[in-house]
């Protein structure tokens, strides 16, 4: 990709008057970010702007950042691209659909795993449950496992820190 070009304050000013008649007083940052997010792209990548010119011109315009900062470079390249279809803050439907396939899944393993947990532990002997209990109790080795979730929803409680 060539490098940015350098541009005067003349003619950020002229971006930012571009920028002026797409902005509306008023309007929440975010769904503007989306709806003009190729717009900003476009000016960075086909007009050679960097981000830091176009955050001088949206800046100049009065066009800044939710919290009333003003933009920079790096917070305003970041925001375009969580706002771009298939970004981090706008997934796309088929990235939505993956993630919840993926969850699902996932969340049956757990089912799967909790459910043979639960049958192993009515047929452990209880010296084996008392060692398990007091395993999970004292320490976080079994965090995360079909153990662990099987202990704490059947309403056995952790010692608190520092108990014995």
């Amino acid at each position: 990709m060539p490098k940015p070009a350098t541009f005067t304050p003349a003619e950020i000013s002229a971006l930012a008057s571009r920028l002026r008649e797409v902005w509306r007083p008023g309007s929440q940052i975010t769904p503007w970010l989306r709806d003009n997010a190729e717009r900003l792209t476009k000016l960075n990548r086909e007009e050679r702007f960097s981000w830091a010119a176009v955050a001088s011109a949206l800046n100049e315009v009065g066009i800044v950042y939710r919290t009333g900062n003003p933009w920079t470079a790096t917070n305003l390249a970041k925001a375009v691209s969580e706002v771009r279809p298939g970004g981090r803050g706008n997934p796309s439907a088929e990235h939505k659909a993956e993630l919840a396939a993926w969850k699902a899944e996932r969340d049956a393993a757990k089912a799967d795993a909790d459910a043979a947990f639960a049958i192993a532990w009515d047929a452990m002997p209880r010296d084996e449950q008392n060692e398990l209990l007091d395993l999970w109790r004292r320490t976080d080795e079994l965090f995360g496992t079909a153990a662990a979730r099987f202990l704490s929803r059947s309403g056995y409680r952790k010692k608190p820190p520092g108990d014995s």
